[in-house]
């Protein structure tokens, strides 16, 4: 590949082709189509393995990332692997009870191992040392839980973590904090925290609280089952839940409206048909109830009014277009059912007696000033 240019500073890199870029394209599909096949497949393995032996998902997949062979394993020692062959040399034939033990085997022939190791050729280490792994992908891996060897793990590894993010800080001038804590009652990991100075000042002065407190109180919450959604609505007033069925209504009418109208559009539930289907081109699709659609307050009480409020919190009940053919077949059915005897289209109602004697009132006094004005002019 020919060397890249600089300019300015910056590497300029040669002009892909579209043969080129289509190939990159398809090896990124590729690698991405790979990846989720194998997270689809790990999903279900773990799920078939904790329906056949009756364990729960999270465990089994504690379980699947424990294996050896899903983790770094630490390379093999030449050392270690020339002693362990040795000390099988010198227990082969002996009954379990009367085995030397790995301790006192190095300790009694600690001189001798080290002159016969030094005489070691790096073909004859690499063969112990073949040894070794053959015996580590051959061994049987007996699963159970081990809720202090995960301990000892999260411990390590947040040991490293806060190192990483004192360094970091230390460098970049960055503040902040984490918190975690464990997952289930079952798991023995203590509470894992770390504040920056300002981050723990922030806790203390703003939160006013403790920041361990605080991760305490996280633990608690999580550990309680709190943390699953709560639901509210039953502690708010018929009329509010009833307001926001109307809001959400309306902003989305709005929003599916945005291209099609400069003006915002109020929704008619009495002319609903005539007065939003038919002249928009829009309808309102799932609506929870028989019949047509109607206002959320007359849809009955509050079991009714939180059936329509998780409807359109969920977009089961939400607006969509019209086609024109749809459009066609909409207004003749409602022709139809009109024709049928059903109110589908309303009539606009008609001016009371007491309007219309007010409005000529009005009309009159304005006519006598009008007179009298010219009278008098």
């Amino acid at each position: 590949m020919a060397r890249t240019a600089t300019l300015h500073g910056k590497r300029v890199r040669p002009k892909l082709s579209n043969g080129q870029k289509e190939e990159r394209r398809a090896r990124q599909m590729k690698l991405a189509s790979d990846i989720a096949s194998a997270q689809r497949a790990y999903v279900q393995e773990a799920r078939d393995i904790a329906r056949n032996h009756g364990r729960s998902l999270k465990w089994t997949r504690v379980q699947l990332l424990k294996s050896q062979n899903l983790r770094d394993r630490r390379r093999v020692n030449s050392w270690n692997a020339f002693i362990r062959a040795k000390l099988r040399e010198a227990n082969a034939g002996r009954d379990r009870g009367d085995r030397v033990i790995l301790t006192q085997f190095v300790a009694r022939n600690k001189d001798d191992l080290r002159v016969a190791y030094k005489n070691l050729t790096p073909a004859q280490q690499e063969a112990y040392n073949a040894e070794v792994r053959v015996a580590r992908d051959t061994k049987v891996m007996v699963v159970r839980s081990n809720p202090k060897a995960v301990s000892h793990t999260v411990s390590a590894a947040f040991a490293n973590m806060d190192r990483e993010w004192t360094a970091l800080c230390a460098q970049t001038g960055l503040e902040g904090f984490y918190i975690a804590v464990r997952g289930t009652v079952e798991d023995l990991p203590e509470p894992k925290v770390f504040f920056t100075q300002k981050a723990e000042n922030f806790v203390r002065t703003v939160l006013d609280i403790e920041p361990r407190r605080l991760a305490l109180r996280l633990e608690s919450w999580v550990v309680s089952g709190l943390d699953a959604p709560i639901r509210t609505k039953h502690q708010r007033p018929l009329n509010k839940l009833i307001s926001e069925c109307r809001a959400l209504i309306q902003e989305e009418l709005d929003y599916i409206l945005t291209k099609k109208v400069s003006t915002n559009v109020k929704m008619n539930y009495t002319n609903y048909e005539r007065r939003i289907v038919e002249r928009y081109g829009v309808m309102l699709t799932g609506w929870p109830f028989s019949g047509t659609v109607r206002n959320p307050s007359k849809i009955g009480g509050r079991a009714e009014v939180e059936k329509l409020l998780d409807a359109l919190n969920s977009e089961a009940c939400k607006w969509v277009r019209l086609t024109d053919e749809e459009l066609r077949a909409r207004v003749i059915h409602n022709k139809e059912r009109q024709a049928r005897g059903e109110a589908v289209y309303h009539p606009r109602r008609t001016r009371t007696t007491k309007a219309l004697t007010t409005e000529r009132t009005r009309t009159s006094s304005v006519s006598s000033a009008a007179t009298s004005d010219s009278n008098s002019d």
